[in-house]
């Protein structure tokens, strides 16, 4: 996937889920494509499978719910 892709594909699940990107939203989208990381696997946490650890996955998801942004500050809440 290219950036624009990516970052198209990260808005979305962001709109899907009540939340909003983050200015670092660009930098992650940036490095998951120049990397190869799918948005099924946390850029900041690869070793938690999903759902557990991904783009709003259950603990992203506890993360933002809790502190209002998930780990690697990519998504937030409205």
């Amino acid at each position: 996937m290219n950036v624009d892709d990516i970052y198209t594909e990260m808005k979305l699940i962001a709109e899907e889920n009540g939340y909003e990107l983050t200015e670092n939203a660009e930098k992650i989208a940036k490095f998951r494509a120049r990397a190869n990381v799918p948005i099924s696997v946390c850029p900041c946490d690869k070793d938690t499978p999903a759902p557990y650890r991904g783009c709003v996955g259950f603990i992203c998801a506890d993360e933002i719910k809790e502190k209002g942004v998930c780990k690697c500050n990519c998504f937030r809440r409205k």
